[in-house]
């Protein structure tokens, strides 16, 4: 595994306008664990810039981590130091980034983890220090609430951020206001047989969609409604037409690596029996 060094705490203000979802069940809490993946900048009429993308938090052993998709941080020019990970879901103009200490990718996979999509898991590491209800009730805590790996068939809901639906207002026309597309999608888990020891496939097709693409989604939570438990986090996806078909890394290999760093292991070799592998 891979970890950056520390990066400088930094204070702005944010406002996000309540762009509330319709009433839902928000399965164990885990709508209230997702942010959008926003940095600040050094310009004062731009306060804030993305490319897209969703991070969600979550406690394990004990602490608090981000989780995301690595490629959301790179290709846009945007430093990983500048990553503001407000406090709260909906955030209060004035309120300070939570403090990131660093960041964890996995590194140099071997055996069957070797060319897969492990290496676009991102680990977001606070400092020791935060205060432990900094993010109040919003992380999944991974420590009590139940995880595991999905099935076929089982029905999902995927937590996250449209980027078409997301608009950031600059400088004068409304001091770095900002809207949020926050969604609340349904896939089907269609992982029939896989050559990806680490990805898992899901399918949907959207009745009248109010958006063209789900662009943003990556890095968001994967809840198994079917099973009631967090099954994974999104890493990459497309929509043709009303279609959409989205790949997700399985939660079992993201415990292993957040085991692996909260022990403070080099590296974290483990055994998974995958039904309908293909070598």
């Amino acid at each position: 595994m891979t970890a950056m060094s520390k990066v400088p705490r930094e204070l702005a203000e944010f406002m996000a306008h309540l762009t509330r979802l319709p009433s839902c069940v928000q399965h164990d809490g885990i709508g209230n664990a997702i942010r959008p993946v926003f940095f600040q900048t050094d310009y004062e009429e731009y306060l804030y810039a993305t490319d897209g993308g969703t991070l969600f938090l979550v406690r394990f052993r004990g602490r608090t981590y981000g989780l995301t998709a690595r490629h959301v941080f790179t290709g846009n020019g945007f430093d990983p130091s500048r990553l503001f990970v407000t406090r709260e879901k909906f955030a209060k103009k004035g309120t300070p980034p939570a403090p990131v200490n660093g960041f964890y990718y996995p590194s140099a996979p071997r055996g069957a983890a070797a060319e897969t999509d492990i290496e676009d898991l991102c680990v977001i590491e606070f400092d020791r220090d935060i205060a432990e209800d900094f993010f109040m009730a919003s992380p999944y805590d991974m420590d009590r609430l139940p995880v595991g790996t999905s099935a076929v068939g089982h029905e999902l809901a995927i937590y996250g951020v449209l980027k078409e639906k997301t608009t950031i207002v600059h400088g004068d026309e409304g001091k770095g206001d900002v809207i949020i597309g926050y969604c609340n999608l349904e896939y089907n888990d269609t992982t029939v047989a896989t050559r990806d020891a680490i990805l898992r496939e899901a399918k949907a097709e959207f009745y009248a969609p109010a958006f063209r693409s789900v662009t943003g989604i990556s890095g968001s939570p994967v809840y198994d409604k079917t099973a009631q438990k967090l099954c994974g986090m999104v890493t990459r996806g497309g929509m043709s037409g009303a279609k959409s078909q989205i790949r997700f890394i399985d939660i079992f290999d993201i415990a292993k690596f957040l085991e692996g760093i909260s022990s403070g292991a080099n590296e974290a070799d483990y055994r998974k029996c995958i039904p309908g592998y293909q070598e």
